[in-house]
């Protein structure tokens, strides 16, 4: 990594009364992006010399194919490999070191959307047999590392797509972001993001109930959700947990737009936003979609299994304020 000039000094600003240690902030320096990390208590303003600012952890990165990766910090390790010939670069499989469980989905990858079906077309496709991506890029500095995609899936000229994974040092998420340009009109009959697809590693899920507050619930008791709203799947037997925390998301046009919570074959078990949920929508180019999101990784409490989660989407929603001062 090349250091930004040493007398360069950062303020940092929390604003949301949490501590906050090792957590990553970016701020643009000589027009480029650089990512440090802060460790700094609830309602605290400091002034911070580069040299404090350096991860404490080595971020490892390995690249299995041209968009395939694996990707390692001390929570975490996250396979973006092949499956057979198909390399997407989508997330096929978690390994939460601190429960000893790598989540996954058998039959294909973890992370399948966004996705996309015609009016008429016999099934759906998304980013996940994407392959081969026309675009691929990656960035690595000390503690971080993007991968970006860019093109379109071969049965669906109509969409530009386009999609960026971040991950970090020391924290137990990563960061998934998609957009999805109509380049040419289309008839959509289905479309979805945020889906991420497990087998049965999980004995309950909690998701927010009519007034905001976390409700645990068996599989048997799911219902849709506000398309905007959290979600995580929990173990509570083995102690781990696994959530969505939805930071943006936008479409021109919807149908029907909702938090979906599913069953798939050998009681696998998945979220995905409904976006157009089938139902026949003519999109023109110029139709747009869009999603934020941060997926995190941690551990139910017996008497409040999704605070930990909750308290990361606090911190998430409201990131330290950071400024070059000198």
């Amino acid at each position: 990594m090349i250091l930004p000039l040493l007398y360069l000094a950062v303020q940092v600003t929390e604003t949301a009364g949490f501590a906050r240690v090792y957590e990553p902030v970016t701020v643009t320096i000589d027009g480029k992006p650089q990512t440090f990390f802060v460790t700094i208590g609830p309602k605290e303003k400091r002034t911070f010399e580069l040299s404090e600012l350096q991860t404490k952890e080595k971020l490892r990165v390995d690249q299995t194919g041209r968009a395939g990766f694996k990707v390692e910090n001390s929570v975490f390790l996250a396979d973006h490999s092949a499956r057979g010939e198909e390399d997407s670069g989508m997330l096929r499989g978690l390994t939460y070191k601190a429960a000893g469980v790598t989540l996954l989905r058998t039959q294909n990858r973890m992370h399948w959307a966004p996705s996309f079906q015609r009016l008429g077309a016999r099934g759906y496709t998304s980013m996940a047999m994407w392959s081969p991506v026309q675009d691929v890029r990656r960035e690595m500095g000390e503690g971080w590392f993007t991968a970006r995609r860019e093109g379109s899936h071969a049965l669906y000229p109509e969409i530009k797509l386009w999609s960026e994974y971040r991950f970090f040092a020391h924290v137990p998420y990563f960061l998934f972001e998609a957009k999805l340009d109509i380049v040419s009109p289309i008839d959509m009959f289905w479309l979805r993001g945020q889906e991420m697809t497990m087998d049965d590693l999980f004995t309950h899920l909690v998701a927010p109930d009519e007034t905001g507050k976390p409700r645990l619930l068996t599989f048997d008791k799911k219902q849709p959700l506000p398309a905007d709203s959290w979600i995580a799947f929990v173990n509570l037997d083995k102690g781990y947990g696994f959530g969505a925390v939805p930071l943006d998301w936008s479409a021109t046009t919807s149908a029907n737009a909702h938090l979906s919570l599913d069953d798939g074959a050998n009681n696998g078990k998945y979220w995905d936003r409904h976006i157009i949920s089938r139902v026949a929508k003519h999109l023109k180019p110029g139709e747009k979609f869009a999603e934020r999101t941060a997926f995190v990784l941690f551990r139910p409490r017996p008497d409040d299994p999704a605070g930990e989660l909750l308290e990361w989407r606090d911190r998430l929603l409201n990131p330290l304020r950071a400024e070059v001062v000198r």
